[in-house]
């Protein structure tokens, strides 16, 4: 839906943390540290601002005469998880810090089950050097992961020849029609890599902090 991938957009540039994104390629048996590490945030969107910015987050269909009417039967909502993946202390050399924020936008019918999804992620590593200054402009631009496409350079460490743009929407459209509980019961291992053949066939990436943001997301759905 056109509405739900502009207010994705929109929450992803303000979710944007000082620092710079980083290719990180998390492809399963290539890094172990992707689902590791401290959350920081797991955010609940204001729920007045995503109103202002959907129309009450109330969805449209078109009728015959062209005009919009709101489909009371579907509720959106949106969930942020960020956690701190990396962290160097400065001393000899710089330090650094990574803070990874994935964002989903859902799109629910009255049985709870998934009609839309969208998810999309900003990774910032912001280096620090030993005598405090910070490595990063102010405003500075960052582009989210799916903004970055083949420049994000998965590919060609991945073992199925995926881009993570193209894993992750492998991921959206294996969730649609799926609950929440059917969602979290999608088996992985402890480092957040799907078990299940059908799913990590076309996703080898981490898919922990996406069942987290979409947790979040239909908790919010209204």
């Amino acid at each position: 839906m056109k509405k739900q991938a502009l207010l994705l957009t929109a929450v992803l540039t303000a979710a944007v943390l000082s620092g710079c994104s980083t290719t990180d390629n998390n492809e399963n048996g290539n890094q172990n540290n992707h689902t590791t590490g401290t959350v920081m945030e797991n955010v609940a969107p204001n729920h007045g601002n995503a109103q202002q910015n959907t129309g009450g987050n109330q969805n449209t269909t078109t009728g015959n005469d062209g005009n919009e009417t709101a489909d009371s039967s579907l509720q959106m909502g949106l969930g942020i998880v960020s956690r701190l993946k990396r962290a160097q202390n400065a001393g000899d050399t710089d330090g650094s810090a990574e803070i990874n924020t994935t964002v989903a936008a859902v799109t629910i019918d009255l049985e709870g089950r998934i009609v839309d999804c969208s998810i999309d992620k900003v990774e910032n590593k912001l280096s620090v050097s030993n005598t405090g200054s910070i490595g990063s402009p102010a405003n500075t631009e960052y582009s989210t992961t799916k903004e970055l496409g083949d420049s994000y350079g998965m590919r060609g460490a991945s073992t199925i020849g995926k881009e993570w743009y193209e894993q992750v929407e492998a991921f959206e459209q294996y969730v649609i029609g799926k609950t929440i509980e059917e969602v979290n019961g999608i088996k992985t291992d402890n480092q957040g890599y799907a078990q299940e053949n059908d799913l990590n066939s076309s996703v080898t990436i981490s898919i922990s902090d996406f069942q987290a943001a979409i947790n979040k997301a239909v908790e919010n759905a209204q």
